[in-house]
């Protein structure tokens, strides 16, 4: 008895479609593909032109980029960020070339992300059955983290780009003699390596894929150029790892993630197991948000339909360099779970949910068809989120609206002090004289001083005010943004002293 295809259960039950209607079916779905890729375009210029305040972590590492060479660009950085070196030299040309504004430095990870989701057409099409190519770029255009990584400068979007490059390569260069291959896939590893971390976890993928052909070859000039790739990748990694890596790497950033669970906690090995199932389920779900986690069994099925059409080096490409990121977590030496650092596993996995969901589909629609309806709505739910997300968006402190607003209030001998690295970019432009960061504790009083405290309630931001104030300041105005608080303040021992200034009730507004 003759298998089915995967793609179309049913379709052996079915007359064949005749030639015209076979090509209004082909010409139907170019469009619809057309259209997904404007539409993943759109969100990603719209949240990159609607200019989001700067976040915390965007603002270390382009403080970092601001504030170092070239060279101490290699070593270690501010604020223990860790960022690919090829990339803050990168956003350093940047900044030279067109500036210090937000636009300029979030212009790479735009344009990277836009990239990638152009990339995404070619590499869907050669992986997953025709009638998952829809979901994969319906997935990949709204996935609120890729929109999120697309318009902050940081180097999320350039790793989801160097993960859909190398696997278009991979799949779009078939044609090409495979020590051909081989030799650009050498050429291209110190590059890409050097450019985004994650790029060694995709090397290492591609490297296990391509072995049976290797092996199947069985001639000297093959093994050599596979060799050549081998050792590429090995020594530009083993320099990245003696070099800059060695030198961002600190205890801060180790205990950062240990804390947020990103590492296994090996002192309850019997933990470990639902560790690893936890942790891949939030990757999973980071890939698409709101409802990743409701479709892990799409992403096993997708698995599963690859290996069963002959696809299986496809398949380790899209897994092992997932599979090498678990491995290097339960090292301690990468994160693991639904975290940034694996936004460049998005592609794969967008790619193994969407062949499982055409495959489900087929399936469904002539059986169960309250199941087929729930499906298609949990495939919905990320476009519903990135809708709403468009017009409401995230949820950031309003950092920029807060320090427009300073800026245009104070007076030119007004102090500023900030609790957060946002603000030692906003006002990046005042005389150091008059800017320092905000330490939490009994501030000593010099003068008219604009406070600026975000933290993520107001119930932090009420106490690292009182921590600051300590009774030697009065209130002279407050003002609440997203977030945020702002507060002018002046000594108290000027004002009983009967300076020019006296104290009224504190204004009260509401950005």
């Amino acid at each position: 008895m003759s298998r089915l295809p995967l793609t179309e259960p049913h379709s052996a039950l079915q007359p064949a479609s005749p030639a015209p209607v076979r090509e209004t079916i082909r010409l139907a779905t170019l469009g619809l593909v057309g259209w997904l890729v404007v539409l993943g375009l759109a969100l990603r210029s719209w949240h990159y032109l609607r200019g989001p305040s700067i976040w915390q972590d965007e603002a270390a590492l382009v403080l970092n980029v601001l504030g170092k060479s070239f060279a101490e660009l290699l070593g270690p950085l501010f604020f223990s960020e860790a960022a690919p070196p090829l990339f803050l030299w990168a956003e350093k040309l940047v900044h030279l070339s067109l500036g210090d504004g937000m636009y300029a430095l979030r212009l790479l990870p735009w344009l990277a992300s836009c990239l990638a989701m152009v990339l995404m057409v070619p590499l869907a099409r050669r992986v997953v059955s025709p009638r998952a190519v829809p979901w994969a770029l319906l997935l990949f255009a709204v996935s609120d983290r890729l929109l999120w990584h697309a318009c902050e400068a940081k180097q999320y979007a350039v790793d989801v780009l160097v993960a859909t490059l190398l696997l278009v390569l991979y799949h779009g260069l078939e044609r090409w003699s495979l020590q051909r291959r081989l030799a650009l896939f050498a050429a291209l590893a110190p590059l890409t390596i050097w450019l985004s971390y994650p790029a060694c976890f995709l090397y290492g993928g591609l490297l296990v894929a391509w072995l049976p052909s290797v092996w199947k070859e069985a001639h000297a000039r093959v093994w050599i150029a596979y060799g050549l790739v081998v050792a590429a990748v090995f020594g530009a990694f083993g320099l990245l790892l003696a070099g800059p890596v060695r030198a961002q790497r600190n205890h801060e950033i180790v205990d950062c993630w240990q804390e947020l669970g990103k590492f296994p906690d090996w002192q309850r090995p019997a933990s470990v197991p639902w560790w690893i199932v936890q942790s891949t389920l939030e990757m999973v779900d980071y890939c698409c948000r709101p409802v990743g986690h409701a479709l892990v069994p799409l992403v096993a099925l997708g698995c599963y339909c690859l290996w069963r059409r002959g696809r299986g080096q496809s398949l380790t490409g899209l897994v092992v360099p997932v599979a090498l990121a678990l491995l290097a977590s339960l090292l301690l030496a990468y994160p693991y779970g639904g975290v940034r650092v694996l936004a460049y596993a998005a592609p794969a996995v967008i790619l193994l949910v969407a062949e499982g969901a055409a495959f489900a589909l087929a399936w469904l629609e002539t059986r169960h068809r309250a199941a087929t309806l729930l499906l298609l709505m949990l495939l919905a739910a990320p476009a519903a989120r990135s809708a709403w997300r468009a017009a409401f968006p995230w949820n950031r402190a309003d950092s920029a609206g807060t320090a427009a607003y300073v800026l245009a209030q104070r007076q030119p001998d007004d102090l500023v002090t900030g609790n957060d690295w946002d603000y030692q970019y906003l006002f990046r432009h005042l005389d150091l004289r008059y800017f320092s960061p905000l330490i939490e504790g009994p501030g000593a009083p010099r003068g008219r001083t604009w406070t600026i405290i975000t933290a993520g309630t107001a119930d932090e931001r009420k106490r690292v005010f009182g921590a600051f104030a300590a009774g030697n300041w009065r209130v002279l105005d407050h003002q609440e943004f997203v977030r945020t608080d702002v507060f002018l303040l002046e000594p108290a021992a000027e004002l009983s002293t009967g300076g020019s200034r006296t104290a009224g009730s504190p204004a009260s507004g509401r950005r």
